[in-house]
């Protein structure tokens, strides 16, 4: 089968393209066999991958927040008593005791902890998921067979 079209630019000499007959059989082949069930396992296998990078992400600033709360209490556990701590909230800072702010603190680190280890527990199954739909969408596509080879 010939292609012919129209090189760019000014001069309108045209160019053929020879595909050979093996590649579009092929291709048809392939385009006709991507079934529903196909088509609607890389669409999961898709919005599987973007909820796995929404969890990946919403871990990393679950982590960040961790970071940032062993360090306030690190920096917490070197005051003396009776000096003063504040505690930032919205454009104010309010004075607290040290031990309001630690208290404080570590029950919002033991949540993010709980919130973390939900999260890896959701991205493990996810991946799990994924894999599992790589090797179902790989069997299919499998069974169509490679690009055929062609000589020249």
């Amino acid at each position: 089968m010939n292609i012919r079209g129209r090189k760019g630019g000014g001069g309108g000499a045209l160019k053929e393209l020879k595909i050979p007959q093996d590649v579009i059989t092929w291709c048809v082949r392939v385009a006709e066999g991507i079934s529903k069930t196909l088509r609607a396992e890389i669409q999961k296998y898709n919005s599987t991958l973007e909820t796995l990078r929404a969890i990946a992400l919403n871990r990393q600033q679950i982590n960040l927040q961790l970071i940032e709360i062993k360090e306030a209490l690190s920096e917490l556990e070197k005051l003396k008593e009776g000096e003063k701590v504040y505690k930032a909230v919205g454009r104010i800072m309010i004075s607290r005791s040290k031990e309001e702010l630690i208290k404080e603190l570590n029950e919002k680190k033991e949540a993010l902890e709980v919130r973390l280890s939900s999260l890896q527990k959701q991205e493990k199954l996810l991946k799990e998921q994924l894999e599992d739909l790589e090797k179902r969408i790989s069997r299919k596509l499998g069974g169509k067979g490679g690009l055929p080879k062609t000589a020249g």
